[in-house]
């Protein structure tokens, strides 16, 4: 897309999780779209939606008062203001066939994996703005036609909602070195809750334990496992007893850990962009801390 368009374009961002809000919307932002407004559940992005008008939007599975697909159906019902025929992105962590089923049948357009990160925003931007799939109003269905031309060659990463998922992919770490990185990343995540309640204890005990398997970690052989590994270990050296600590930052770099391990090996562009952007959120964040230090000096 031109950066005219871009620039042009409304987006409207509903998750529940201030932090994933931001991320998104910092995704369109490097995109050079400026026009965003974000909710933090469904009723508030109907209310929003009728008098912002968006372009497109990205919804999380889990909409707070009701689920993504349960938004995009009270949509495709034309009952809420908002045109029925808006481009709609689900959001969500994994997806399971019936889902994936679910989701098609409720007239979502297209589906973004998270971790997000600004290439795949854009990706899905252009497929459901420059390659519009008839809008199809029916009694059994309304919503984006679900078929589309499919390429038997093809043999790429699972993207599309009309993909069927593929076999399981092996590890890239033996099942043995990943279920032992599971639990620590479990044990991390216990950690991150603890902040909410005990925050140095928390955030100590996070940092030790960061710091203790970082050598077993970079044993894996996974580039991109560390590098997220050692983003989380700059993030609590750089704010972790600031004011500017988040929580749902820390935990944001565990899920990515667990999404990564359940990756195939050909999704190596994807899992390298969502470190690239941790990385750069990162940085972002520490310097924000510090900007708010020395104001406060």
């Amino acid at each position: 897309m031109l950066a005219d368009e871009l620039k042009r374009l409304k987006a409207l961002v509903v998750d529940p999780n201030a932090f994933m809000r931001g991320l998104v919307a910092d995704s369109l932002r490097r995109l050079t779209v400026t026009n965003i407004s974000a909710a933090a559940n469904a009723l508030e992005a109907l209310t929003i939606g009728r008098t912002f008008k968006p372009d497109v939007i990205f919804v999380d599975w889990d909409a707070g008062n009701m689920s993504g697909l349960e938004f995009t159906r009270e949509v495709r019902r034309n009952t809420t203001g908002i045109s029925r025929e808006i481009p709609i992105v689900l959001l969500a962590g994994i997806i399971d066939h019936d889902q994936l089923m679910a989701a098609r049948q409720a007239g979502i357009n297209e589906f973004l994996l998270k971790p997000v990160s600004a290439q795949h925003v854009l990706s899905r931007v252009e497929e459901v703005l420059l390659r519009p799939r008839k809008f199809i109003d029916s009694r059994n269905y309304v919503g984006p036609c679900r078929r589309r031309k499919e390429d038997p060659a093809y043999a790429g990463p699972w993207r599309r909602l009309t993909d069927e998922p593929q076999a399981k992919a092996a590890p890239e770490q033996s099942k043995e070195n990943a279920f032992k990185l599971r639990a620590i990343v479990d044990n991390l995540s216990q950690y991150a809750d603890r902040t909410t309640t005990d925050r140095s204890t928390g955030i100590r005990g996070m940092y030790r334990m960061l710091n203790q398997h970082a050598e077993e970690v970079a044993t894996l052989g996974d580039d991109v496992i560390m590098r997220v590994w050692n983003t989380a270990l700059r993030y609590i050296e750089g704010v972790g007893m600031t004011d500017t600590y988040d929580v749902d930052v820390v935990k944001y770099h565990f899920q990515t850990i667990a999404i990564i391990l359940d990756m195939p090996a050909e999704a190596f562009l994807h899992r390298t962009a969502v470190a690239n952007e941790l990385e750069r959120l990162v940085a972002k964040k520490i310097h924000s801390a510090h900007e708010k230090k020395t104001d406060v000096a």
